[in-house]
C-alpha cells in the first residue's frame, strides 16, 4: 500500500510541476500526509513488536520475556502492577512453592525499570537464595543492574550499595545483613534514602513483630513493599496480620490487639470441632469479611488450582497483542502424600512409658510452665533413643560404653557422637527404632526399583545414624545440613545428585534442605519426623514436587502410633484448616479434632494401632488416586513393620454438609453487627496510621 501511495505521489508531483493547479496541489499534500502517517504507524508497529501490554494491565514488558511466562505468571505480574497503579503501597504474592514467584517479580521489575517508574529496589532473602536470585536476573533480565550487599568485605558492600542508590538498579541482600546494617541501607550521604521498592522473599521470616530481624526490616524507608511467601500463615492468624501490617504499612488491618479480638479469636474458635453453631456461623462470616479486606492486596494460587484451569485467554484476549503467545504451565505428575503409621520398638516404648511416669512430669502438668523441653525429649524418643544425651542414655540403661565419649563438660559433641556411633552395630541401631526398621526396608526397595529419594529429618544426629547404616549397606548417598555453609558446595552437591542417577538417597535437615533447593531428580520423599509447623514439611516436599518434575511423586510421612507425634500431626491439621479458611480456600474442611485433643500430649495411647488412621480411613477409604504400580507398592508397604497408611493429600477433600447458619434472626443480627463492628474498627485504626509509618505497632 505504501509503495502505491509513493508512486502516486511521484506521478502527481511530476504533473504538478508541468501544470500547477490548486486541485493537484491538494492531492499532493494529501498523499504526503498519508506517507507520514504510514511511517509513524510502521515505527509504532516496530516498537510494539518489542513490548507487550501484560494482560492489558498497562505495564509493557519485553516481548521475549513475556512469551516465556506461563499464564498464571502473567496474571501475577499484572497484579503487582495493579497495586502500583491504584496507589496501594504494598501487597503479598503467596503462590504455592514452585509456581515461579521469582520470575514474576523479575518480569514486573523489568517493566517498571523500562518505563522509568522506579530507580531503586532492595530485595531481601535468606542467604542461601542470594546466588539463585542473581542467576535468575542474569537469565531473565540481564539489562537490570544487580548488585549484592553481602560477604565479608565492608568496602565492597558499601560500593555496591552506593552504585545502586546513585545509578539505579536492584540490591540483593540477606536478612542477616539487614539485621546488622539496616541504618546503612536506609541512608545515602548522611541523608535518609527511600527505596522505591522493598521486596521480601520467604517473607514469613518477619512473622514475629517483636523479633529483631522484623524491626530491622521495618526501619528501612520504602515507598512500596512486596512480600513473597508460599506460606503466609504457619502457626496462627497473628502472623498473617504481621505480614500485611508490613506490606501495607499499617493501613489495612488495624492494630494487632484489635485484629486478635475481632478476627483471629472468632475464626480460631469456629475451627474447633466442639464449637457451637453460633460460633461456627460467626467464624465463617468473619473469615469471609477478612478475605474481602485482604483480597485486593493478596494473590495466592495453588498448583492444583493452576493445573485445573485452562489458559485464561479472557484475561489476555487473542488479537489484543500482535503475535500473542499463550504459554501454559506444564502439567505436574501425580503426587501421593502418604502417612505411614509405624510402631515404637519395644525398647522405645519402655523408655517412653518410664519417662511419662516420672514425678517430674506429673508435677509439670500441674503448673503453667512451658513443657517444650519435655516434649522435645518425647519427640526424640519417637525417632531414636540414642538422640538423647549420653548421660540420659546411661540413665535409661542403653549400652553406651561403645557409643558416646564424655568430654570434660560431661557431654559428647556432635563429632564425638558421629565418630563413636560407628562402633555400634547397625543392626542394633535399627532394632532400637521402629522408624528405622521401616525406613531401611523402604529405602532398599526404592533403590531396587531405581528411585532417588530425599530423606528429611529435623535432627543432624538422626541423619548421622541413618548415614552410618546406609553406608554400611553400600548406599551411594549425598547430604546437606547446617554444617554445609558454603553456597558453592551446596550447589555442587545438588548438581551432582540431579545429574547422577547412582545417588539413591539425599539426606537433608528440614530447616536447611527444605528451602531454596530444586531436587526434581528425586521421585520419593521421606519426612522422618513431623514438624510442629505444617509449612516446614510442605516446603520439604516441594523440593521434589515442583515445575520440572516429570515422574509421579510419593511422599512418606513417618509417624509413631499413639505418641506425641500423632498428636503433633493432629495439631498440623488444625493449623492447616485455619490457613485454608483464612486465605481463600473456598472449601470448609471437615472438623477433624477438638482443641482438647491437642492438649493431651503427655499420654501414650495404644501403640499397636492409630485412632487417627482409623478415623481418616473411615472418611477417605477408596478415594486415593492410584494406578496398578502404586497399588502394588502400597501392598508391599503393608508387609513391613507398620500399622497402616493414610492419605495426607485427601485430608481436606471432606467438606461439611452445609454452610453454617445462625440459629435465629436475633443471632443473625448479632453476627452482622459483629462483622460490621470488626471492619469499622480496623478501617478507623488504619486511617489513623501515620503516613510516614515506619515502626510496627505491638499493642
Amino acid at each position: 500500500m505504501d509503495r502505491k501511495v509513493e508512486g502516486s505521489l511521484n506521478g502527481r508531483g511530476q504533473n504538478y510541476e508541468i501544470q500547477p493547479s490548486k486541485n493537484l496541489e491538494g492531492c499532493v499534500r494529501a498523499v504526503e500526509e498519508k506517507l507520514v502517517t504510514l511511517g509513524l504507524e510502521e515505527e509504532a508497529a516496530e516498537e510494539g513488536d518489542e513490548y507487550v501490554n501484560v494482560c492489558q494491565s498497562g505495564l509493557m514488558i519485553y516481548r521475549e520475556l513475556h512469551d516465556k511466562l506461563f499464564e498464571h505468571q502473567k496474571e501475577g505480574v499484572a497484579f503487582l502492577y495493579s497495586l502500583y497503579r491504584l496507589g496501594r503501597r504494598g501487597g503479598i504474592l503467596a503462590d504455592d512453592m514452585g509456581l515461579g514467584k521469582t520470575i514474576q517479580i523479575i518480569a514486573f521489575l523489568s517493566g517498571m525499570f523500562d518505563a522509568d517508574l522506579i530507580q531503586s529496589v532492595l530485595l531481601i532473602m535468606p542467604v542461601t537464595l542470594v546466588n539463585n536470585w542473581m542467576q535468575e536476573f542474569l537469565k531473565w533480565a540481564p539489562g537490570i543492574r544487580v548488585k549484592v550487599f553481602h560477604g565479608t568485605s565492608k568496602k565492597e558492600r558499601g560500593q555496591n550499595l552506593e552504585r545502586v542508590q546513585r545509578k539505579n538498579g536492584v540490591l540483593l541482600t540477606s536478612y542477616q545483613m539487614v539485621l546488622a546494617n539496616w541504618e546503612q541501607l536506609g541512608r545515602l550521604d548522611q541523608q535518609r534514602f527511600v527505596w522505591d521498592y522493598i521486596v521480601l522473599d520467604e517473607a514469613h521470616k518477619i512473622k514475629t513483630p517483636s523479633a529483631k530481624t522484623t524491626k530491622s526490616v521495618y526501619a528501612i524507608p520504602a515507598k512500596n513493599r512486596i512480600l513473597l511467601t508460599g506460606t503466609p500463615v504457619q502457626n496462627n492468624l497473628r502472623e498473617l496480620w504481621a505480614l500485611f501490617d508490613f506490606a501495607c504499612q499499617g493501613a489495612l488491618l488495624g492494630t494487632a490487639k484489635t485484629f486478635r479480638m475481632e478476627y483471629e479469636n472468632p475464626i480460631t474458635k469456629a475451627r474447633e470441632k466442639d464449637a457451637t453453631p453460633g460460633e461456627k456461623a460467626l467464624g465463617l462470616k468473619i473469615s469471609e469479611n477478612l478475605m474481602s479486606i485482604i483480597q485486593p492486596y493478596f494473590l495466592r494460587r495453588s498448583k492444583d488450582e493452576i493445573l485445573k484451569l485452562k489458559s485464561k485467554r479472557a484475561s489476555c484476549p487473542p488479537g489484543m497483542d500482535r503475535g500473542y503467545v499463550a504459554l501454559e504451565m506444564p502439567s505436574l505428575p501425580r503426587k501421593n502424600d502418604l502417612i505411614v503409621w509405624v510402631y515404637l520398638a519395644p525398647m522405645q516404648e519402655e523408655i517412653y512409658r518410664s519417662f511419662l511416669s516420672l514425678d517430674h512430669i506429673k508435677a509439670l502438668l500441674m503448673t503453667n510452665r512451658s513443657p517444650l523441653a519435655e516434649l522435645t525429649v518425647l519427640k526424640k524418643l519417637c525417632d531414636h533413643p540414642r538422640l538423647l544425651s549420653a548421660q540420659a542414655c546411661i540413665q535409661l540403661g542403653l549400652e553406651v560404653s561403645d557409643y558416646s565419649e564424655q568430654t570434660e563438660e560431661g557431654e559428647g559433641t556432635d563429632s564425638d557422637m558421629f565418630r563413636e556411633i560407628k562402633k555400634v552395630s547397625y543392626k542394633t541401631l535399627i532394632e532400637e527404632s521402629g522408624k528405622l526398621t521401616f525406613l531401611i526396608a523402604l529405602l532398599e526397595k526404592l533403590q531396587e526399583e531405581g528411585h532417588q529419594t530425599l530423606v528429611f529429618s529435623q535432627s543432624r544426629k538422626m541423619l548421622d545414624i541413618i548415614e552410618h547404616i546406609l553406608t554400611q549397606r553400600r548406599f551411594k548417598l549425598m547430604r546437606i545440613d547446617g554444617t554445609v555453609t558454603c553456597l558453592a558446595e551446596r550447589e555442587s552437591r545438588v548438581g551432582d545428585f540431579q545429574k547422577d542417577k547412582g545417588y539413591s538417597v539425599f539426606l537433608l535437615t528440614t530447616q536447611v534442605g527444605g528451602v531454596g533447593l530444586t531436587l526434581t531428580a528425586a521421585t520419593r520423599v521421606v519426612i522422618f519426623d513431623p514438624s510442629w509447623n505444617p509449612a516446614t514439611d510442605a516446603q520439604a516436599v516441594d523440593r521434589a514436587y515442583r515445575i520440572g518434575q516429570k515422574e509421579n511423586v510419593v511422599i512418606y510421612r513417618l509417624i509413631t502410633c499413639g505418641t506425641v507425634e500423632e498428636k503433633i500431626y493432629r495439631r498440623q491439621v488444625f493449623k492447616d484448616s485455619l490457613i485454608r479458611q483464612s486465605t481463600g480456600d473456598k472449601k470448609n474442611p471437615y472438623r477433624y479434632f477438638t482443641k482438647q485433643e491437642l492438649r493431651e500430649l503427655f499420654t501414650l495411647e495404644e501403640t499397636r494401632s492409630s485412632a487417627t488412621q482409623i478415623q481418616l480411613q473411615s472418611l477417605h477409604a477408596r478415594q486415593r488416586n492410584s494406578d496398578p504400580q502404586l497399588d502394588e507398592h502400597i501392598a508391599y508397604l503393608h508387609t513391613l513393620e507398620m500399622f497402616g497408611i493414610s492419605d495426607h493429600d485427601l485430608m481436606y477433600t471432606c467438606e461439611t454438609g452445609h454452610e453454617e447458619q445462625a440459629e435465629d434472626e436475633e443471632a443473625h443480627r448479632y453476627i452482622e453487627h459483629r462483622v460490621q463492628k470488626a471492619q469499622e474498627l480496623v478501617q478507623l485504626e488504619s486511617q489513623l496510621t501515620n503516613v510516614k509509618y515506619q515502626q510496627p505497632r505491638f499493642s
